[in-house]
């Protein structure tokens, strides 16, 4: 059977964070080898790279591929869930990905947590895990810089527009990370690393933190990112390679119309349709010879519908127990308290959403591992709030001070932002 699912009540009994046992609507990491965080160690287990701090791939995944591959290539589509992929599939028997079944492997496996982009590339581009590498959420309290970062484009939160600041407060991203990315590693292993993503983000602080050692390449549209990824598979050379692409448009969609809605769905078929035609259909035996292609996900998403009681700006109450604004994402805040509010805090949630947010403190945040394992950031304690609210169902908390319109969302523990695909094609 193509599609490897027995193991998703395995990740549904993995639930140790207080109060949420049980919980249909939460689902929480895996890090032991069921998660995003085992990839990039098991790619550099199939290309004979060195052995990274989180662990290769379980037995029941692992012995389903072969133990070594020339060449790698890795699409992840931006917030592309594992349960949209399968309702995609289920929907159109003509899809390329169901086609496609036959000859591959689909498994489910968690994101991490927070499940957003910034936390989970850092994961795939280092090997190691958010307790790890400390990159926490879209925005992130940074007490050497005194501010709240946006991780993504790499500026004080409160700025708008403006993209790369933090240089100016001398904000170096290599050094900030701290921990030698997946490029660099394999360059020294003998592995070439490639990196397509959108030209727009090509040398944006994000990008220039994760691909020290891997070439870029910047692209326009699909047609020229599947030609070009195409002619670099199809020259002569033989060597190990490893190549990643990043695409990010059912993200863009997802935000602005929900998960499900057409507008993703669409747009995710154009591309799928033009990846078989401009890529896949062109590739030359040779390229094909001992190459694995994976398609993966940094996380998903769930539809939260506008609902106006989730805005902080009406409700001051709350927002003077705090000493600053909540951070990380809407569908997981972080919250930094005044002093002797925890139990007014609790009480405020309890009365103004009954049901819909669990508190849980931030040594139980460290102590649950819900954030990895490993050596942790030097910095983690500081970037985890005092408490840290988990929503139920499709809950979340809005406190920028700009509309609210965003329709789809990630961050949280929902099965639908949790689970992402590892969908497995030998091209050989």
């Amino acid at each position: 059977m193509a599609i490897f699912d027995a193991h998703l009540n395995l990740l549904k009994e993995h639930q140790n964070l207080p109060g949420l046992e049980g919980s249909p609507d939460i689902l929480l990491p895996n890090y032991d080898g069921f998660g995003l965080a085992n990839l990039s160690p098991s790619i550099s287990l199939w290309l004979g790279g060195p052995e990274l701090s989180s662990p290769v791939f379980a037995d029941a995944i692992l012995n389903q591929f072969a133990p070594k591959y020339k060449r790698v290539v890795m699409l992840l589509v931006d917030a592309l869930g594992y349960n949209q992929l399968i309702r995609l599939m289920e929907q159109n028997k003509s899809d390329f990905w169901q086609r496609k079944l036959g000859d591959s492997k689909l498994f489910p496996i968690t994101s991490i947590s927070p499940s957003t982009t910034a936390s989970a590339l850092t994961t795939i581009w280092t090997g190691t895990t958010p307790h790890e590498h400390g990159i926490i959420g879209y925005e992130m309290w940074v007490k050497s810089l005194g501010m709240v970062i946006n991780t993504i484009v790499h500026s004080p939160i409160t700025f708008w527009g403006d993209v790369g600041g933090l240089a100016r407060a001398g904000f170096d991203p290599v050094s900030f990370l701290g921990l030698p990315p997946l490029g660099e590693l394999f360059t020294n292993s003998g592995i070439e690393s490639h990196a397509f993503v959108p030209a727009g983000i090509a040398n944006s602080g994000l990008s220039k933190m994760h691909h020290v050692g891997t070439q870029l390449h910047g692209y326009t549209a699909e047609s020229d990112f599947l030609a070009n990824m195409r002619d670099l598979l199809n020259s002569r050379p033989n060597n190990r390679k490893f190549v990643y692409a990043y695409w990010s448009h059912v993200d863009s969609l997802m935000h602005r119309y929900g998960t499900y809605n057409e507008r993703v769905t669409e747009q995710f078929r154009s591309f799928s349709d033009a990846f078989e035609r401009i890529f896949l259909d062109k590739l030359e035996p040779w390229a094909r010879e001992d190459t694995l292609f994976l398609l993966t996900a940094d996380h998903g998403s769930v539809e939260t519908p506008y609902n106006p009681a989730y805005g902080l700006r009406s409700r001051p109450e709350l927002m003077d127990m705090l000493v600053m604004q909540p951070t990380c994402e809407g569908r997981l805040p972080f919250l930094y308290l005044k002093p002797g509010q925890e139990e007014a805090v609790r009480q405020y949630f309890e009365h103004a959403w009954p049901g819909e947010f669990s508190l849980i403190t931030r040594q139980q945040v460290l102590d649950s591992e819900l954030l990895g394992r490993g050596t942790p950031n030097s910095d983690l304690s500081n970037r985890i709030g005092d408490l840290v609210a988990i929503p139920h169902g499709s809950t979340y908390l809005w406190w920028v001070n700009k509309a609210n319109v965003m329709l789809g969302r990630h961050g949280g523990l929902h099965p639908d932002e949790m689970l992402v695909p590892l969908y497995a094609l030998p091209l050989n």
